[in-house]
């Protein structure tokens, strides 16, 4: 039996609201792998899952080509969106931040752990809107995960994560221009790079989209 709290709502023992929230938890927590990961075995989930992380230590080495210290010629965009369609959002990022961890141990020149960490949240974020956006169209979809994505992360993380690189590895520690001045001198020239190598990697999910599809749609998803 409830007791009746505020005249009104019945109260919940300790135990049932306990029970209640592993419940939310654990349904949240399924909620963030695709269900086309879902669907499979142990054994495919642990290869898929390594295939991306291959994927993702590839694209953060041999197909990484560095212009400046902080821009660069990369695929990770396309990588993350791949496996935030075909895993979801927490298995890209762990893809995302231990495939830049492996690929900066193998090639350690720029090592800086917060590019790992945002490459995860891109995943992690991608993943999110892919599969829960009440959107059925998969292109309209792609479109918006591609604006959102470019604008909080390369435009806005990206771009402090920068800074603090700057901060601690060129600078020495010392602060040589503030957050304001330094972004007013390198964020244009920086987005015109960037800019052209997100619209390159997007348009390579543009154009794998239907491939992807296919694909899942044979898992019977």
């Amino acid at each position: 039996m409830h007791e009746w709290h505020n005249g009104c709502v019945p109260a919940l023992q300790a135990g049932e609201a306990s029970s209640i929230l592993v419940s939310c938890s654990n349904r949240y927590l399924k909620d963030m792998f695709s269900s086309y990961f879902k669907k499979l075995s142990s054994a495919k989930k642990l290869a898929i899952l390594a295939l991306f992380l291959a994927l993702s230590v590839v694209a953060n080495t041999v197909l990484d080509i560095d212009i400046t210290p902080q821009n660069k010629i990369t695929i990770t965009y396309f990588v993350m969106f791949a496996s935030a369609v075909f895993l979801g959002a927490v298995p890209s990022l762990f893809v995302g931040v231990i495939g830049d961890l492996i690929g900066h141990l193998l090639m350690p020149d720029g090592t800086y752990w917060l590019y790992g960490l945002t490459l995860g949240l891109l995943g992690f974020t991608m993943g999110c809107m892919f599969h829960y956006l009440p959107i059925k169209n998969q292109y309209v979809k792609t479109s918006i995960i591609a604006v959102v994505c470019y604008i909080l992360f390369t435009v806005v993380i990206n771009s402090v994560v920068n800074y603090t690189y700057a901060l601690l590895f060129l600078w020495g520690g010392h602060a040589n221009k503030t957050l304001w001045v330094y972004l007013a001198a390198y964020l244009p020239p920086r987005l015109i790079i960037q800019t052209l190598v997100y619209i390159g990697n997007f348009f390579l999910c543009f154009a794998i989209l239907p491939v992807f599809q296919r694909i899942i749609k044979r898992a019977g998803v």
